[in-house]
C-alpha cells in the first residue's frame, strides 16, 4: 500500500508541475530521448503546436451572437462556462468529433454549439431558424482564414526545413535524404482538408495526415500513432518507429502517447503563449518505459525553432 501511494503521489506531482510550473522543465538543446540515431520523420500536432485561433474562441462565439442578433445573447463569461462544460461533455460522449459515432464534423459541432448556449444560460431557448443563423456564423468563422493563424515559431521551423530540403535536393550526394514531415493530431478532418490549405498552403509541407476524426481514435491512443506510422512508411518503407520524432504541446496526448508507442518525442511548453489554449486537459498520460520527472524535463522545449536546431 505504501509503495502504491508513493507512486500515485509521484504521478500527481509530475502532472502538477507540468500544468502549473512547466517553465522549470526547459532543457538545453540536447534532449535525452533523441539519442544518436538519425531522425528521418517528424510528426507534428496541429492545434497549439502549429496553429492557434486568431482570437479567443469565446470572443468569436460572442461576436457571432451579436452578428446574428441572437435574442438574449450570453455574456463572454457565460459562454466561457458553457463552452468548458459542453466541449468536455461532447468529447467524452461522442469522441473524435463524431468519428466514433459516425456523424459529420459539422453535425458534431452543431450539437456542441447548441449545448454551449444551453450551459451558458439554461433559462434561454432559441428557435431553429435563430440558432441556425448563429451556428452558421460560428462554423463559417472557424472555416475561414479569420479563424486560425500559423504560430511564428512553426512558420520559422517549416521555412528552415524547406530551405534544408532544397539544399539537400541540389546536393550531389546521393546519400542525403529529405526529412519526412507529417501530422498526427486530435483534430477534425476539416483541419486537414481546409484549414491547413487555406493558411498559405501549409499542407504542402506534409506527407501524411493522421487526424482523430478519420482514425476514430485520439491521442494518446496507440491506434492514431499507428495510423501515422503506417502513412509515413508509405514514403519510407524501411522507417523504424524510433526514427520518428513527434512534437506537440500536450503532455498526456503528445509526449506520453508518442513515447508509449515507440516514437521519440519532445514536449512543447506553450504555457507562456497567451494565444494557445490547452484542450482535452482531462486526458491522462499513459505509462512508458523510463517515465519520470527527469525524463520529461530533459525533453521539454519552449519553441519549435529548437527542433530545427536539433535536426539541422
Amino acid at each position: 500500500f505504501f509503495f502504491t501511494a508513493l507512486y500515485c503521489f509521484q504521478l500527481c506531482s509530475l502532472c502538477y508541475l507540468l500544468l502549473l510550473n512547466r517553465q522549470t522543465f526547459v532543457s538545453p538543446l540536447s534532449p535525452s530521448s533523441l539519442g544518436s540515431k538519425k531522425i528521418r520523420a517528424l510528426s507534428l500536432d496541429v492545434t497549439g503546436t502549429l496553429l492557434a485561433t486568431r482570437e479567443p474562441v469565446i470572443k468569436s462565439y460572442h461576436d457571432a451572437a451579436h452578428w446574428s442578433q441572437l435574442s438574449n445573447p450570453p455574456s463572454q463569461s457565460e459562454l466561457k462556462r458553457g463552452f468548458k462544460i459542453a466541449f468536455r461533455k461532447r468529447c467524452i460522449e461522442s469522441p473524435c468529433f463524431g468519428g466514433v459515432e459516425g456523424i459529420s464534423g459539422r453535425d458534431w459541432w452543431r450539437t456542441t454549439v447548441a449545448q454551449v448556449l444551453y450551459h451558458a444560460n439554461p433559462d434561454v431557448s432559441h428557435g431553429d431558424e435563430e440558432f441556425d443563423r448563429y451556428f452558421r456564423r460560428v462554423y463559417q468563422h472557424f472555416g475561414s482564414p479569420a479563424g486560425y493563424m500559423v504560430l511564428e515559431d512553426a512558420r520559422n521551423l517549416l521555412s528552415s526545413l524547406q530551405v534544408e530540403s532544397s539544399s539537400s535536393s541540389s546536393s550531389s550526394s546521393s546519400s542525403s535524404e529529405k526529412l519526412l514531415l507529417g501530422i498526427t493530431s486530435n483534430t477534425p478532418t476539416r483541419h486537414m482538408e481546409s484549414v491547413l490549405p487555406m493558411l498559405d498552403n501549409l499542407h504542402d509541407h506534409f506527407s501524411w495526415f493522421a487526424c482523430s476524426q478519420d482514425v476514430k481514435h485520439e491521442k494518446p491512443a496507440v491506434e492514431i500513432f499507428d495510423a501515422a506510422y503506417r502513412q509515413a512508411k508509405f514514403w519510407l518503407p524501411d522507417l523504424e518507429k524510433d526514427e520518428v520524432l513527434h512534437v506537440g504541446d500536450s503532455y498526456a496526448c503528445d509526449y506520453c502517447g508518442a513515447r508509449r508507442y515507440g516514437f521519440r518525442a519532445l514536449l512543447l511548453d506553450r504555457s507562456d503563449n497567451p494565444a494557445v489554449t490547452a484542450y482535452q486537459d482531462w486526458l491522462e498520460g499513459p505509462e512508458y518505459e523510463g517515465k519520470s520527472l527527469e525524463d520529461v524535463k530533459g525533453n521539454t522545449i519552449t519553441s519549435l525553432e529548437d527542433v530545427a536546431s536539433l535536426l539541422l
